[in-house]
C-alpha cells in the first residue's frame, strides 16, 4: 500500500469516525464475547460444590492441585493452556483494535471473531466481515491491530473463495512464522 493510499484510508477512516460511532454491543453479544471468562467465574465454583458434595472436600482440592501442578510441570500442558488463554486475549484484543481503528460497517458494527487458535507462531484470527467491511480494511490497519495484540507484526488475508472471510495471523514467533511459510 503507497503512502498516498494510506492518508486517503486515514481521511476517510476519519469521515465515518465523524458520522458513525461504534455501536454498543447487546446482551447475547457480551455474554458470547465473555463466555470463557463467565465460565471460570460461574461455572468453577458450581462444579467444585457439587463434585465436594458428591466426593467430599479433600479429594476435590488434591485432584484440584493435582491438575494444577501437572499443568505446571508438564511442558505441553502449559504450552496448551497458555495458548489457549492468548487466544481469549488476542479475541477481545482484535475486537478493540477494530473499533480504535474504525474497521466498521455503516451501521457502526465491528467484524465478527468467529474462532481464535494457537498456531506454532501465535495465534490465528478467524473474522467475519459484515457488509461494508473488506479485508482491506483490516490490511490497512494491521499495525495498529499488532500493537494492540502486543505482537511485531499481524497478517491479514482473505479467504479465496469467502470475501466475507478474513484471517488474522498474529505472529508472536517470527522465526517460527518464517518456517510455517516456506512449508
Amino acid at each position: 500500500m503507497s503512502g498516498e493510499d494510506g492518508t486517503r484510508r486515514q481521511v476517510y477512516a476519519g469521515r465515518r469516525a465523524a458520522v458513525i460511532p461504534a455501536v454498543r454491543p447487546g446482551p447475547l453479544t457480551l455474554v458470547w464475547w465473555w463466555r470463557y471468562e463467565i465460565m471460570l467465574a460461574a461455572g468453577l465454583p458450581v462444579a467444585f460444590l457439587w463434585a465436594a458434595g458428591a466426593f467430599g472436600w479433600l479429594p476435590v482440592v488434591l485432584m484440584a492441585l493435582g491438575l494444577v501442578a501437572s499443568v505446571l510441570v508438564w511442558p505441553t500442558a502449559r504450552r496448551e493452556v497458555w495458548g489457549r488463554i492468548r487466544c481469549v486475549y488476542t479475541a477481545h484484543r482484535i475486537r478493540s483494535g477494530c473499533v480504535e481503528a474504525i474497521i466498521m460497517n455503516r451501521r457502526g458494527r465491528i467484524p465478527a471473531v468467529l474462532w481464535t487458535v494457537p498456531t506454532r507462531f501465535g495465534e490465528r484470527v478467524w473474522l467475519w466481515c459484515r457488509a461494508g467491511t473488506t479485508a482491506a480494511d483490516l490490511e490497512g490497519a494491521a499495525g495498529l491491530l499488532a500493537s494492540c495484540c502486543l505482537a511485531p507484526v499481524v497478517q491479514v488475508s482473505a479467504h479465496p473463495r469467502y470475501p466475507a472471510l478474513v484471517v488474522v495471523d498474529v505472529v508472536r514467533d517470527e522465526k517460527a512464522w518464517a518456517d510455517s511459510s516456506i512449508t
